[in-house]
């Protein structure tokens, strides 16, 4: 029975394996291809131009035809190194991705070209990463999730003064953002993304419960309920009558790749500085 069941394991183990390897490809080509503007190079002799963009499994694009600009949406999902996209019917078999790069079998039904190799490069350069993110950054910004602000625990009261942080220039997302260690493995991928927190303040200025609102990976989630726990206190709120109440508070954290070498960079030469001093 033993030798049967080892004989069993190892089938299923070669028969699970491939696919999820293939899963995991599925995984590091959307973030590649994910938060991205990419440009697609077309025969000169054509009259349009086109953008793609690939942002919460919608794949955004914008044609260009005699400088009449029209944009279009679709889902879409990756199968192996196939994007197959829902609403069109479509299918576009990649053929190369890399950071900077998409080359795949453009199929479609209008706008011909034929069946040939398409290629598309996105602005990969530092400079480049640095505006994407902040695109990315102002387009999250506006979600109607993160923007609760604080409102009282007991709806029978009213906040008069909010709770205040005496450092960081009373703007808690900057502990967030100069505090927070990014998830490595998301960082090697430039995985840009964001989780919102919501948590209650104690009449001590103290953060207790702590719920994830939205994000976009769960490994920003880790991070975000590591720095809420060791968020120093602050003064707490108060009604009307100047008397502390307890509170919910939400903050919103961008984790935009870049900026967050940039911030570590910036660190070290502070650090480097002082001890120099």
């Amino acid at each position: 029975m033993k030798h049967f069941l080892s004989i069993l394991f190892i089938f299923s183990f070669n028969l699970v394996s491939p696919l999820l390897a293939q899963d995991k490809n599925c995984a590091d080509m959307s973030a590649l291809l994910e938060n991205k503007i990419w440009k697609v190079q077309l025969p000169k002799y054509k009259q349009y131009t086109m953008e793609m963009e690939f942002r919460n499994a919608g794949w955004r694009t914008t044609f260009l035809y005699d400088e009449k600009r029209t944009k279009t949406f679709y889902s879409y999902s990756l199968h192996g190194d196939t994007i197959k996209v829902f609403e069109s019917g479509k299918n576009y078999i990649i053929q190369e991705l890399t950071d900077s790069t998409l080359t795949f079998l453009y199929l479609p039904e209008s706008l011909t070209i034929g069946v040939t190799p398409v290629r598309c490069t996105t602005d990969n350069s530092i400079q480049g990463k640095r505006k994407n993110e902040k695109r990315l950054d102002s387009i999250w910004r506006k979600e109607d999730i993160w923007n609760k602000g604080t409102v009282p625990i007991n709806k029978t009261q009213t906040i008069k003064k909010p709770p205040r942080w005496t450092v960081w220039n009373y703007d808690v997302e900057k502990y967030f953002i100069s505090q927070m260690k990014y998830p490595q493995e998301l960082l090697k991928k430039n995985v840009a993304g964001y989780s919102v927190v919501m948590f209650s303040i104690d009449t001590l200025g103290l953060p207790r419960e702590i719920n994830i609102l939205t994000t976009i990976h769960k490994e920003f989630d880790k991070e975000i309920i590591r720095l809420t726990k060791e968020l120093p206190h602050c003064l707490p709120c108060r009604d009307k009558n100047g008397k502390r109440i307890e509170c919910f508070h939400t903050v919103y954290i961008p984790f935009l790749p870049q900026h967050y070498r940039d911030r570590v960079k910036a660190d070290r030469s502070v650090c480097g500085y002082q001890r120099h001093q």
